[in-house]
């Protein structure tokens, strides 16, 4: 759905796209699911330069569509220019290879008209593309947001936690962590946090993509220090709480993997125990052949055949 009514709507949603117009016709076909006139869209080209997202950005428009160009600047940048243009009270920021359900849509403004204290709405997602499962997640937990962020960008939140925290970091030394930023802002600032139990957003696994990359240990460790240097007063408060559960986490690491490795000795010991078996039944049966009763065995078939005698039935059951 459209919306260029000059009323606040309550809700926008900010799309913001580098030459992905492959995939942002999915995107849009899932929001438009929802037929209500609560929502507006705002794409962000973040200065394409694929001829066919140019294409797709300029048939777009011709619909009628809110197309906002700049150069490129990065994710951070393209949502923020995205809110700061934003006429809803609420936003969802969606990614231009992901999809939403219209239940995202209603269960947000919902929750987040009926109490001021909740800042973000979230919910689960499910995989598509290259992995096809459920991404079931967790309700908030301040301690466990520290140690990582588990919320998806994908998420409904008011324009004034946006404005409050400062908008989305511009200035991080690898794209892919802003919304983790973003959370931690809104959780120090005593903002609530709304799980949703339920499929709210489909995510598209694919290779090559941005939270792909950073996960390469070299840049994971690179965002990682820069959040938490940032975030330094918050993780400095926690410190203990966060020693004793990382130490909590390598002693099942290592349980985990002391189980695995008993496991794999046992499923070898079997495997090898297979082997033996097998191997003793073929020196049973070559000790059958070369036996004399075998080879006469052999011989009174094959006078049989020369004479007649063996049926078909016979010559079937040897």
């Amino acid at each position: 759905m459209i919306n260029n009514s000059s009323e606040q709507l309550p809700l926008s949603i900010v799309i913001p796209c580098f030459n992905q117009g492959e995939f942002i016709g999915e995107a849009l076909s899932s929001i438009e699911q929802c037929r209500d006139p609560v929502y507006e869209i705002i794409i962000v080209n973040d200065g394409s330069t694929d001829p066919f997202t140019i294409n797709v950005f300029n048939h777009l428009k011709q619909q009628g569509y809110t197309i906002l160009n700049q150069s490129n600047q990065g994710l951070a940048c393209a949502r923020n220019n995205g809110i700061a243009n934003a006429q809803g009270q609420y936003i969802l920021a969606l990614d231009a290879d992901n999809k939403i359900r219209p239940a995202y849509i209603y269960k947000g403004i919902e929750i987040l008209d009926h109490d001021p204290e909740i800042g973000v709405v979230y919910g689960d997602a499910e995989y598509f593309g290259e992995r096809n499962d459920r991404l079931t997640v967790a309700d908030f937990d301040a301690d466990r947001l520290l140690l990582g962020n588990y919320i998806d960008a994908c998420a409904v939140f008011r324009k004034g936690v946006w404005e409050e925290c400062g908008g989305y970091d511009e200035t991080m030394p690898l794209q892919g962590y802003e919304d983790w930023d973003l959370w931690l802002n809104a959780m120090q600032k005593g903002w609530k946090f709304y799980h949703v139990p339920d499929v709210l957003f489909d995510y598209r696994v694919r290779s090559g993509s941005m939270i792909s990359i950073c996960k390469i240990p070299e840049n994971k460790k690179k965002l990682v220090n820069y959040v938490c240097t940032k975030h330094r007063d918050l993780y400095t408060r926690n410190l203990a709480y966060l020693i004793a559960e990382k130490d909590c986490l390598a002693d099942a690491c290592w349980n985990e993997a002391q189980q695995l490795r008993t496991q794999l000795n046992q499923a070898q010991a079997e495997l090898e125990q297979s082997h033996q078996a097998i191997a003793t039944s073929y020196e049973k049966i070559r000790a059958m052949e070369s036996s004399r009763f075998w080879q006469f065995r052999t011989l009174w078939f094959q006078l049989k055949r020369a004479l007649g005698l063996l049926t078909t039935d016979v010559l079937k059951t040897r």
